[in-house]
């Protein structure tokens, strides 16, 4: 049950945090970004909370840093179909596309790495600990 008050605490912090930067924007604002990565990163660390091998943590950095470089290259592509076609409807759905693209590899991508990375140098930490055997 401690479980769960934890991950909705983190999850409650995560929303507050987000309504916070939409409320004072993030257009040039660093505390506005600020507290959207802040969000972001209560939000992933609720959903990975009760992960516990380090495996885990370093597959969600790698998959991060990945992703990070497909989204890059997606948001691009996008932003080029739409700015080379006439069709109306083809624009505006590769400009949603574009700005999505930009807003995953810009937002989310940095703060799974980031999880990831803490995520599993902790998990290393804690496993090379030995638990205390009494002596008798």
């Amino acid at each position: 049950m401690e479980q769960l008050g934890i991950r909705a605490g983190l999850v409650a912090i995560g929303g507050l945090a987000l309504a916070g930067a939409s409320i004072i924007g993030i257009s040039d604002n660093p505390p506005g970004i600020g507290l959207t990565y802040g969000a972001i990163l209560c939000l992933i660390a609720a959903a990975v909370w009760r992960w516990r091998r380090p495996r885990s943590f370093l597959l969600l950095f790698a998959f991060s840093v990945v992703a990070f470089g497909v989204f890059v290259v997606a948001h691009n592509l996008f932003y080029g179909i739409g700015k080379s076609v006439d069709e109306a409807w083809i624009e505006l759905l590769m400009e949603g596309l574009h700005v999505g693209a930009f807003l995953i590899a810009v937002l989310i991508c940095p703060a799974g790495a980031l999880v990831g990375l803490v995520g599993w140098i902790a998990t290393v930490i804690r496993s090379w600990r030995k638990p205390d055997v009494p002596t008798g």
